[in-house]
């Protein structure tokens, strides 16, 4: 049963380099975020939003879910998002219920390509997403449980996320128990970011507390997030076809500890 859905969304305060589990928050069209005559380069998400020339082109975002599209995917930027869910309500500005998500986007006004500005409206339809559907993707095979056990000293247990058909951000945790180490690790793909996955990077790079990390991807940096909960360190890799892998250790864990987690995740999802 299908439904339009309209909302406002403002996606100003989200962290570039978010992760499931640690308390945080982590672009779409071909414009990569630097610095230029007209000032530094975005720090921010709204910075980076407000860098982009007006209007934009409404992307395709037609078959994924509407979580992963309107606060931190590629309708991130647009800040008057409505829709209509199939009984009717809107989930995005008046939430029938807390946590109102589990909705497919079906269809687009304006249509895909369509010029339109930031402020103008764009409503989304949805349609109830199937919550029993077997996974589309097994974001838990790209690193072991073997391997992850290694790498943080014990027995873990693993849990995926966003692994069903039009997802465009499934991960996996690896976690050693309630107050143990773990670590959360994952694929963003194109349609996952509000301007594009080099943006994005470059928007991680000029936070506070960031390394360059070498020898893996065609880029690589880590960025301490002491002000999450747990403070942890994220790890995001650029890769080829517009994707960026992240991998977030829980309770400041190291870089060196993260980067053979993305290297076994890339070398079987490739680069």
């Amino acid at each position: 049963m299908a439904l339009t859905v309209a909302a406002g969304i403002v996606a100003a305060g989200c962290s570039p380099i978010s992760s499931e589990p640690p308390t945080t928050a982590t672009p779409r069209a071909p414009t990569t975020a630097t610095a230029s005559a007209a000032g530094p380069a975005p720090t921010s998400m709204a910075e980076l939003c407000d860098a982009q020339t007006w209007p934009r082109a409404v992307p395709d975002v037609v078959g994924q879910h509407l979580s992963q599209t309107t606060n931190i995917g590629a309708l991130a930027c647009w800040d008057n998002i409505r829709g209509v869910a199939p009984d009717g309500h809107d989930p995005i500005n008046n939430p029938a219920r807390p946590g109102d998500v589990g909705y497919r986007i079906t269809a687009l006004s304006p249509s895909p390509g369509t010029p339109v500005g930031r402020h103008d409206l764009v409503t989304v339809q949805l349609a109830d997403a199937d919550t029993n559907a077997p996974p589309a993707f097994r974001p838990c095979d790209w690193v072991t449980t073997d391997e992850a056990a290694g790498i943080l000293g014990g027995p873990i247990t693993t849990r995926s996320w966003g692994d069903d058909a039009g997802s465009v951000d499934m991960s996996c945790s690896y976690s050693l128990g309630p107050g143990g180490d773990g670590i959360h690790a994952g694929l963003r793909l194109p349609g996952a970011f509000p301007v594009d996955a080099a943006s994005q990077l470059a928007l991680a790079a000029a936070q506070p507390h960031v390394t360059s990390v070498n020898g893996i991807g065609i880029k690589a940096v880590c960025v301490f997030e002491p002000n999450i909960t747990p403070p942890s360190t994220t790890l995001s890799v650029l890769l080829g076809g517009d994707r960026i892998y992240r991998a977030t250790g829980w309770y400041s864990m190291p870089c060196d500890k993260l980067k053979p987690v993305a290297q076994a995740a890339i070398d079987r999802i490739g680069g």
